[in-house]
């Protein structure tokens, strides 16, 4: 079968149809429950001078293809904001957002406690790794050798 057969097919689908238009629901609602979940980090950032649109701006901010990035740039002032931001209850998709952003070795000095903090709370195991991730990048030696923990974690044996 080609693929133009298959989508002339599906189109005439009325099941087919039927999920896509739920799929398209379910994406719409989840948009709008991160959207909400994010307001305040995002509103606070503004006040600072971050006009983005979501915590995954400053991720991967340096993406070759320019098209893809919304933010490039330092955002070091606000590493004090995101970490505060660690310590309220978000989404887990900001949380790991909001991870992600700190895992920069220039935030160290404002992070670094708090991601450990975090780290031994922490008990979903997905978000668990992403903060292992994060401290592998922002410790320093000595403060990795003071918590060796967070490498079982990263190598995957700290899972069940």
């Amino acid at each position: 079968m080609k693929a133009s057969d298959l989508i002339k097919k599906l189109e005439a689908d009325p099941d087919y149809q039927e999920m896509q238009k739920r799929r398209a629901l379910e994406l719409k609602e989840r948009e709008a429950v991160l959207a909400e979940d994010e307001r305040s980090l995002l509103e606070e950032l503004s006040l600072i001078g971050y006009a983005i649109e979501s915590v995954w701006d400053f991720v991967n901010n340096n993406n070759r293809h320019e098209f893809l990035r919304k933010f490039n740039g330092s955002y070091a002032g606000a590493y004090p904001t995101l970490v505060k931001h660690l310590t309220i209850e978000h989404h887990p998709r900001i949380r790991e957002g909001i991870i992600r952003a700190l895992t920069e070795k220039d935030a160290n000095e404002v992070a670094s406690e708090s991601l450990l903090s975090e780290f031994y709370k922490e008990q979903d195991l997905n978000l668990k790794w992403v903060l292992a991730n994060a401290l592998r990048t922002v410790l320093t030696l000595s403060q990795k050798a003071k918590h060796p923990e967070y490498k079982e974690v990263y190598n995957g044996k700290g899972q069940p």
